[in-house]
């Protein structure tokens, strides 16, 4: 189909330089500003995104929606029509940050040549969102629970009528470092892109993993996240690889012996304390079992990881999950240094999940 997308920066008028310099570049949309129309109030992003909601163009199929603090990837115009053109129906996020559910999955579909995934998350990623124009007149009218903030309200809105958003691989828009308005910086750190500025997937391919692999943010543990009905539940991640035969001793065991090859100088554990490296390992370990599940082939694997799309997406594993714990100044170099433990767990998992078939998927899957 053409689609016609009507664009909007939203912002707080305190933000407006930022607004109209991110909107000028990008002559090829004619972005709008909207502005909160009560700055002075409680903090909320669910003011302007109303506004921008009820504004759409009712001439054009589509609204496109970015906040303030966001930079674009180039040829975003081009990209985001044909993304559009692929998925005409769908809510279609382009940015999901490095630690959050859906991230994981956006690594694999860079493994895998896909260019979606469906939210994982409790949220919509409204940062950069597009909406067909109708979805978007409705949710200007649709009531918010008291307090609710506008990506909650989105998603209970996606619910309400049977819609899977959809998040996009590489992400085509990064957020840019500075204060949050609603204080996520403090409360959750760096929010950087899960896979920015990659070769795009295939837009018409939307990739649904049978396990997702995530080290919580808050919890500093890893789940494996297996469709469940309409959603996804998570399992320990430990629990998840039992019915291959692995026990908790043997993959310390693994781990240990990683490390011995990895980090025989202990340079990742003087940034990294022993207990989350184990995580960070096992969340690899499982990448590798989940990369397999999608690709089939542990040889093509290693072949993804080295290409653009997926050397982007290793770069982003460790920051993601481990902002809240690591040094900001740390974070930089952190890639490069756990990058040998990495490849080293993806290579582990992937060649267990070869040699254990269908003992995954007998109990979570079928």
């Amino acid at each position: 189909m053409h689609a016609s997308i009507s664009a909007a920066v939203t912002a707080h008028p305190r933000r407006r330089p930022e607004a109209v310099a991110l909107a000028a570049s990008q002559p090829g949309l004619d972005f709008e500003v909207v502005e909160d129309p009560e700055p002075d109030g409680p903090r909320s992003a669910l003011r302007t995104a109303r506004l921008a909601w009820r504004t759409a163009d009712p001439g054009c199929t589509h609204r496109l929606l970015v906040q303030d603090d966001m930079r674009l990837a180039p040829g975003f115009a081009r990209l985001v029509r044909a993304a559009v053109a692929a998925q005409p129906d769908r809510i279609l996020c382009l940015f999901t940050e490095w630690g959050s559910r859906t991230s994981p999955a956006v690594r694999l579909a860079a493994l895998a040549g896909a260019g979606w995934v469906p939210l994982l998350d409790p949220y919509v990623p409204t940062t950069a969102v597009v909406l067909p124009t109708a979805v978007a007149h409705a949710l200007a009218e649709f009531p918010a629970e008291p307090g609710e903030p506008d990506d909650v309200l989105l998603l209970r809105f996606a619910r309400a009528h049977g819609m899977t958003p959809l998040v996009s691989c590489p992400n085509l828009a990064e957020h840019e470092q500075g204060e949050s308005l609603v204080g996520n910086d403090v409360l959750q750190g760096p929010r950087r892109a899960a896979l920015f500025g990659a070769p795009p997937g295939d837009w018409a391919r939307v990739l649904v993993p049978p396990v997702v692999p995530h080290l919580l943010l808050f919890d500093g543990v890893v789940v494996c996240q297996v469709p469940d009905g309409d959603g996804w539940r998570a399992v320990l991640a430990d629990v998840f690889l039992a019915p291959s035969g692995l026990t908790l001793n043997d993959l310390l065991d693994r781990y240990a012996a990683a490390v011995v090859v990895c980090d025989p100088t202990g340079r990742m554990r003087r940034v990294v304390a022993d207990s989350l490296l184990l995580q960070l390992w096992l969340a690899a370990f499982c990448y590798g079992v989940a990369a397999y599940a999608v690709t089939g082939d542990v040889a093509a694997v290693d072949r993804a990881l080295r290409t653009v799309r997926g050397a982007a997406a290793l770069r982003t594993i460790a920051p993601g999950a481990l902002r809240r714990f690591v040094p900001g100044h740390r974070l930089a170099g952190l890639p490069a240094l756990v990058a040998p433990l990495l490849r080293h767990a993806i290579s582990d998992g992937c060649v267990h999940a070869g040699q254990a078939g269908d003992q995954f998927w007998k109990e979570y899957l079928q």
